[in-house]
């Protein structure tokens, strides 16, 4: 397994953690069980802190993906 596979699981795997809290975040302010706008209102600030943060490390993600896809492709055909 060379450095980029491993960059590419392991921050796929620190991205499915991190959607993990969001989520259990969210759903943590539910309201009588029904998840609703004005019982995530408060934390629209710290969502959208942790989206701007969020999407460059996808961004690196995607482009590690792209790579591995294309060399994957180019081993193939050759």
């Amino acid at each position: 397994m060379d450095i980029f596979q491993k960059i590419f699981l392991y921050l796929g795997a620190m991205l499915a953690a991190c959607f993990l809290v969001v989520a259990l975040i969210a759903l943590s302010n539910a309201e009588n069980g029904q998840l609703t706008v004005e019982s995530l209102s408060h934390l629209e600030d710290q969502f959208r802190s942790f989206y701007e943060l969020f999407r460059w490390f996808v961004y690196i993600w995607m482009a590690v993906a792209i790579f591995l896809f294309i060399r994957f492709l180019t081993r193939i055909f050759r």
